[in-house]
């Protein structure tokens, strides 16, 4: 019986994230993602040698910038011009605006989603199985 609840909840779980993608993929901003990724898709086929060399130089000057960071505070921790107090202040600060940034971005996404007729189907649409048994 394990066995059926197993598939069943696989097929169950299948499902749902098959539909969270098809809702996605058929709303404009799935829409414009798709496209981005097909016409990143093309053109890393005809010049994926360019595209490779540019990533790798963008990490590169990625890494570079963390070093050059890293260096002047660690040089502001030595001459004491910053404490670790100021540096742990500084983090917790940007940690809250991230928090916050993403709870607004969370919220556009939730509006933009109850906009949509599919998850207004989706949402009317129930499962239900009656002979569920989990054995732990």
């Amino acid at each position: 019986m394990a066995k059926k609840t197993s598939m069943f909840t696989s097929l169950l779980l299948g499902a749902a994230g098959g539909a969270a993608v098809a809702v996605f993929l058929a709303s404009e901003t799935g829409k414009v993602v798709k496209n981005k990724v097909t016409s990143f898709a093309k053109d890393y086929q005809e010049n994926h040698d360019e595209i490779n060399e540019d990533l790798v130089n963008k990490a590169q000057d990625l890494g570079q910038q963390v070093v050059s960071k890293f260096d002047h505070v660690k040089t502001q921790l030595e001459t004491g011009e910053l404490t670790v107090d100021d540096l742990i202040q500084s983090g917790k600060e940007k940690a809250l605006a991230l928090k916050d940034q993403s709870l607004e971005k969370i919220d556009q996404v939730k509006e933009k989603f109850a906009e949509s007729e599919t998850i207004e189907v989706l949402q009317e649409e129930k499962v239900v199985q009656d002979d569920i048994e989990i054995n732990l």
